[in-house]
């Protein structure tokens, strides 16, 4: 849901809108039984038509997305959130099948950190097939799919002074082996050309049963993204809104 801002009314729908998330976020909407929280969404932003949600929330996120490839602030502007990475997965390569363009699909290189006097038996039980199926937030996939024109989100620090830091959005502008060339979406130095090289990524999910690395493009695609990744970007945003509209 997008409330533009202007009129005082519209104003007000922010605000209601904005505290209503936070509420949300906060585990205090809805009633709370057995540990779980029954929230009533509100009529006027419920995409109703079960057969066709998927395609009716993309068609409304991303008007016209082929003739608005080249609108600086079209991506900027716009994400669909979901709750888990299947859900986010799902909504990234429908959208990524949309495009135009041939594909190009980047397998990574996982491999154990194992501690010497473990590494015999990690390297047994955890195969680098079994690593390549691990998915979890802040890691790219093992099997990377992009195409030009597509946007991506950074997840690591790799040059702050430059803007390329943990959560820049960005655009593919060329796909190369060793290098994908992005166009930046936000950040301080919006609007720059980078050069994203693959890089050795070590997870810090405590859950996961071994630690591991794996080589691969620090991006991931960001038509979705789950909504822990953005809540906090999104509350200081609303933070920033309030104090701009008082």
């Amino acid at each position: 849901m997008r409330l533009p801002l202007g009129e005082n009314n519209n104003i007000q729908k922010l605000r209601n809108f904005a505290e209503w998330l936070l509420k949300i976020g906060d585990d205090l909407a809805g009633n709370t039984t057995d540990g779980e929280s029954i929230v009533h969404i509100p009529s006027d932003i419920l995409i109703k038509n079960s057969e066709t949600a998927l395609d009716d929330l993309i068609d409304f996120v991303y008007p016209d997305m082929l003739s608005n490839l080249s609108v600086e602030n079209y991506f900027k502007d716009r994400a669909t959130l979901a709750p888990t990475l299947d859900c986010v997965t799902d909504v990234n390569n429908k959208m990524t099948a949309g495009l135009l363009g041939q594909e190009r699909v980047y397998l990574n290189s996982d491999s154990v950190c194992a501690e010497e006097e473990n590494m015999e038996f990690e390297l047994d039980v955890f195969s680098p097939e079994i690593l390549n199926g691990i998915n979890c937030s802040g890691l790219p996939p093992h099997k990377l799919v992009l195409k030009v024109g597509a946007p991506v989100m950074l997840l690591r620090n790799i040059d702050q002074t430059n803007g390329l830091c943990n959560e820049t959005r960005m655009q593919v502008r060329r796909i190369g082996n060793h290098v994908i060339e992005c166009k930046t979406l936000t950040g301080n130095k919006a609007g720059s050309i980078v050069l994203i090289p693959k890089l050795n990524l070590i997870p810090n999910n405590e859950t996961l049963p071994v630690m591991f690395q794996r080589r691969q493009f620090p991006i991931i695609m960001s038509f979705a993204m789950t909504i822990n990744m953005s809540w906090d970007k999104l509350y200081r945003k609303l933070e920033f809104t309030f104090q701009c509209i008082k």
